[in-house]
């Protein structure tokens, strides 16, 4: 079975070699088979008619495979973890009767998601395509390039066959970089969101309400920020002005990004930037030592949980559902209805750096949530399914002219898809885009909530796996040109009532309008050198946040820093950065 899938490997890179031409990043338009046949044309007078073995197939359009054709298709997809039986969800219905396509599902969830990946792999048959694995880089390199079990899906991303995806990358090629490795691979494909969408970056507010209260004004340096923390303690004794733990909405952020680092990794245990060059911010000696001694200053002072290291995040969400943090992040109205007192941060600068800027979202394009398996024999039909969720038809709901599959697959039909209906009701849409499921609706005590009730009845992909959501609207965002405007715009009536558009517009003013690029998400690195880097960070990591811990509670001096820092380029902090130092300026 390895053989003949190294094998089918072996022709798939071959493949790709006459696809991608010259250009590793390209997308093309023309394949090898269609090539040969010109070729073919142009020395013969007389040449048969080709025959088309994909006539059954209708690229971006339902049904996806034509009446009368026979099809299948195996599947391994990540579910909620309280969803019920896959064939009993309206997706599998329309995936069935919509788009022709008989399915075989076997479904895993977020509960036991490492060990059946895990199992997956090592046994010797695999599904046709699994959906919402997460796989790493590591892993895809692993199971791609090293093991040959699933394929490069580059010379399958041709405007013929996969016209809506050929689209987005022809209109974003950052997309397409994003999830190609740098021998032009493609081995997995994911989420693509509007990059404008507020909702995406790191979240961070403060409540501003206590901030007016104490007559200061936003902090915009870390030295203000700490003034403003100050002011928050004398509320009273107890509480806690910065909210979150270490282990749960972590805000150190916040304070990483004051000193330059570009990540959204709140512990600094991942490869970030700063001023343009490839750092690990946990072993940095130009600017991790300064934070750490304000991380301290913070412990000492009481603006920090006592606890901050050990507690769970359960105890530090009930500190802020009961107003007593003044920093949160997270969206506020998640916690408390008081959610108009708080607004976005303003990013800060320190001695350290002088340039405001907030870390730009990595979620904008996923990868490891759709890979296709060697044993494959319906590659063509796979890829033109998840094809299919990259696109857009029109009709279907009221406010929109264009309709998104990727909606369509996760949310069901509107009442008024009649033909898409498949055994539910279907939501209903006003003139404001207010969405509800009489399903629902008359039956809330089966249903926690309208998520509760999608995941059980509806979806069989979920949210944000797979597929090209529908750009932002901004039409309606206030024009906020001054901080005087912002107390009247958080609680204007358009939000006092929203809670989750009041954190979408608290981000919106504040952080997303500092937004910059930082270290790529995927990093493709060969197999050898990966294992390799991800043994010496497994060290590194234990480390650091021992250590780090340790000088944050007073617990190890300060004056010790050297010796840590020291000690860490012996674990070998210096390869490992050298290591992404080297892939990042080969993307240069």
């Amino acid at each position: 079975m390895r053989n003949k899938k190294l094998v089918a490997l072996s022709l798939v890179s071959l493949m790709a070699l006459n696809v991608l031409g010259c250009g590793k990043n390209d997308v093309t338009t023309e394949s090898s088979s269609q090539a040969e046949t010109s070729k073919v044309a142009e020395s013969s007078t007389v040449v048969a008619e080709p025959v088309d073995e994909f006539a059954w197939l209708n690229q971006g359009t339902l049904p996806l495979v034509e009446e009368g054709t026979e099809k299948t298709l195996t599947m391994a997809i990540r579910m909620a973890d309280d969803s019920g039986n896959p064939e009993d969800t309206w997706a599998y219905r329309f995936i069935e009767e919509a788009m022709n396509i008989d399915i075989d599902v076997t479904k895993f969830t977020n509960a036991n998601i490492n060990e059946f990946v895990a199992l997956m792999f090592a046994d010797e048959e695999l599904p046709d395509v699994v959906i919402g694995a997460n796989l790493s880089a590591q892993n895809l390199v692993k199971y791609g390039a090293q093991e040959g079990q699933i394929i490069d899906l580059a010379p399958y991303i041709t405007e013929e066959l996969t016209p809506n995806l050929y689209k987005v990358y022809q209109e974003h090629p950052e997309y397409l970089q994003a999830i190609t490795d740098s021998e032009g691979h493609i081995w997995s494909l994911g989420y693509i969101n509007d990059p404008s969408d507020r909702g995406q970056v790191s979240r961070a507010f403060l409540n501003y309400d206590w901030i007016e209260e104490a007559g200061l004004e936003v902090p915009t340096t870390i030295d203000e920020l700490l003034d403003v923390l100050r002011a928050f303690k004398e509320r009273g004794d107890d509480i806690v002005p910065v909210g979150g733990v270490y282990k749960s909405q972590n805000p150190c952020l916040y304070i990483l990004n004051a000193y330059g680092y570009n990540t959204t990794d709140a512990k600094g245990m991942s490869i970030a930037l700063r001023n343009g060059k490839v750092v690990l911010p946990v072993a940095d000696r130009e600017a991790y030592g300064a934070y750490l001694e304000t991380m301290k200053t913070m412990y000492d002072e009481g603006l920090i949980n006592a606890d901050f290291y050990t507690l769970d995040g359960t105890t530090s969400n009930a500190l802020i559902s009961a107003d007593k943090c003044g920093f949160c992040a997270n969206a506020p109205f998640v916690f408390t209805t008081n959610f108009n007192s708080w607004w976005g941060v303003q990013p800060l600068t320190s001695e350290y750096n002088d340039e405001a800027f907030w870390p730009a979202s990595q979620t904008s394009v996923s990868a490891g949530q759709f890979v296709i398996s060697a044993d494959c024999e319906e590659i063509e039909l796979a890829m033109a399914f998840a094809d299919w969720l990259f696109g857009t038809y029109e009709g279907g709901r009221i406010r929109d002219k264009e309709y998104y599959n990727y909606n369509l697959l996760t949310s069901g039909p509107a009442t008024t898809q009649t033909d898409y209906l498949f055994g539910v009701t279907g939501f209903e849409e006003d003139e404001e885009g207010n969405i509800t499921y009489p399903d629902f609706e008359n039956n809330t005590t089966k249903y926690a909530n309208k998520t509760d009730y999608l995941q059980k009845e509806i979806q069989l992909i979920p949210f944000t796996v797979l597929g090209m959501a529908e750009p932002t609207d901004h039409s309606k965002d206030p024009d906020i040109t001054s901080y005087e405007q912002v107390s009247d715009v958080r609680k204007s009536d358009d939000l006092k009532d929203d809670g989750e558009l009041s954190f979408r517009m608290g981000l919106q003013e504040t952080v997303c309008k500092n937004v910059e690029t930082g270290f790529p998400k995927y990093v493709y690195l060969d197999a050898e050198t990966m294992e390799e880097a991800a043994n010496i960070l497994t060290v590194l990591q234990e480390y650091a946040a021992q250590e780090s811990a340790k000088f944050v509670t007073g617990a190890r001096p300060l004056s010790e820093l050297d010796i840590y820092f020291d000690e860490m380029e012996r674990l070998g902090a210096l390869e490992y950065v050298q290591i992404y130092q080297d892939y990042y300026d080969s993307l240069q």
